[in-house]
């Protein structure tokens, strides 16, 4: 119940480019309902939607799973349930997500020339025959689209070692006014406060369908994410007393943010903030020494 840099395992490589084409298959995983669209588009679908879910409506910047607290759980959850079906695709119980160290490719002379956009990894997703097909056009809407994967690799620059661990350093998860604004560790990694823009500038360095609410379309999204939320394990080691904010009581207006709130989603299931803080029992990462205190 491992999850390995995507790297420094070859085998971990070929099972995840093998089930996301599995998952792409609307042959072998229909997404129920939506003729011609499988369980991949689903997660992209939903992805999209928590974006235009405005939590509160009154204002135009924390949405259900992203610029507030709920940011760092719901995509925790989400990378689980995506996880589960790779794991159906793969036929292997004890797969797990990878995860991509983009802090170890922005030591790379040229981080384009990594080994993970190399068409037996991640290129392969480049090549004819990987399908988009959820899209947004010009007013922001959902749209059924066909055509290639885009990705634009190089702008910016990815975050180094040192900002990961100067975003570490800070002991408070987050804090009024639970949005972009806020100081504190989820909005250091994020991307919205700090030189870094930590998990913001990836999205933008990869380019292309990274940068829109679709982005999950990308298959690098997942492993982006995987080291994310490897990044907030690292932290809930790091100080294992400093709670979740906001708290139980607070305001309706942070609702999906709130410990006991359900997160955003799509399954018949409540999953909350709470439920995601501990990961253990799901899985555990190869190695969290790069990001211990000190380096």
């Amino acid at each position: 119940m491992i999850r390995k840099n995507i790297l420094l395992d070859e085998a971990v490589g070929t099972q995840f480019v093998e089930g996301v084409l599995a998952l792409k298959d609307p042959q072998r995983f229909p997404w129920p309902g939506n003729t011609g669209l499988s369980i991949y588009d689903f997660f992209v679908f939903w992805h999209a939607r928590s974006m235009m879910l405005l939590t509160p409506p009154e204002q135009s910047d924390r949405n259900a799973a992203h610029s507030g607290p709920a940011f760092l759980p719901w995509h925790r959850y989400l990378l689980l349930r995506f996880e589960a079906y790779l794991r159906e695709a793969t036929g292997d119980d004890a797969f797990r997500l990878p995860y991509w160290d983009w802090s170890a490719d922005a030591e790379r002379t040229d981080p384009t020339q990594s080994p993970l956009w190399w068409n037996t990894l991640l290129g392969r997703f480049a090549q004819p025959g990987f399908e988009v097909r959820i899209g947004m056009n010009a007013s922001g809407r959902l749209v059924r689209v066909s055509r290639a994967l885009v990705r634009q690799l190089g702008a910016g620059t990815l975050p180094a070692r040192a900002d990961v661990l100067a975003a570490l350093a800070e002991p408070t998860y987050d804090s009024t006014p639970f949005n972009s604004d806020s100081p504190g560790f989820r909005n250091l990694l994020e991307g919205w406060l700090g030189p870094a823009r930590i998990h913001n500038s990836v999205h933008v360095w990869v380019g292309g369908d990274m940068q829109f609410a679709t982005s999950p379309n990308d298959p690098v999204f997942y492993l982006h994410h995987c080291n994310v939320d490897r990044i907030w394990s690292a932290w809930q080691k790091r100080w294992p007393s400093s709670p979740y904010l906001p708290s139980a009581d607070a305001p309706e207006e942070l609702a999906f943010h709130r410990p006991n709130d359900a997160l955003y989603s799509f399954f018949d299931e409540a999953v909350s903030p709470a439920d995601m803080l501990v990961h253990e029992a799901s899985y555990s990462y190869d190695s969290l020494a790069d990001l211990a205190v000190g380096r």
